[in-house]
């Protein structure tokens, strides 16, 4: 009896835990695959942050950070970082202050404006993220190796399709106040 109980209690929180269930009675197609997509979003995140804090003792939100840093080696401000990660500047500077401390990234002086800093990788910075980033990529090819090339080429232009769709609607609708 007990083990049919817990049975029942973990099933039931497992479905509260994925998007996808909401819309499983659902005869609304697109709304059915929103929400799929947003499980499938979901699950490849959490198992990738899990394993950079088990592999790399890294938060997703570090990756995040020095992938940006990764990619400017002269650095960037706190603010660009911030509107490249969509969050606000005190959580940069939190991290930043962080990841400083441990050696892995530095601020300098930017040399366009004596009052702004540049954030900059370390080379001790760089060493980790790019191994994090190269484990990460064999993380994200294991996840997609259920699906056949064809298919997966063919899911990047619908979404690719998608995308633009929803970019151009988007900045349509802001330039004529409609959003």
């Amino acid at each position: 009896m007990t083990t049919t109980v817990a049975r029942r209690s973990a099933t039931r929180n497992s479905a509260i835990d994925d998007f996808e269930t909401r819309g499983a009675a659902s005869d609304h197609g697109d709304l059915r695959l929103w929400l799929r997509m947003m499980a499938v979003h979901k699950l490849i995140t959490n198992e990738a942050r899990r394993r950079l804090r088990a592999s790399f003792n890294m938060s997703l939100s570090r990756f995040d950070l020095m992938a940006q840093l990764d990619a400017n080696d002269n650095g960037l401000r706190m603010g660009e970082i911030s509107n490249r990660l969509m969050v606000t500047t005190g959580n940069i500077t939190g991290l930043t202050d962080e990841l400083e401390a441990e050696g892995l990234v530095e601020r300098r002086a930017d040399p366009r404006s004596r009052r702004a800093l540049l954030v900059r990788l370390t080379p001790k910075g760089r060493k980790l993220f790019r191994a994090a980033a190269k484990a990460n990529e064999g993380w994200i090819e294991e996840f997609f190796s259920v699906l056949a090339s064809k298919d997966k080429k063919v899911m990047f232009d619908i979404l690719g399709t998608q995308k633009t769709w929803l970019q151009t609607r988007l900045r349509d609708g802001q330039k004529s106040g409609t959003l």
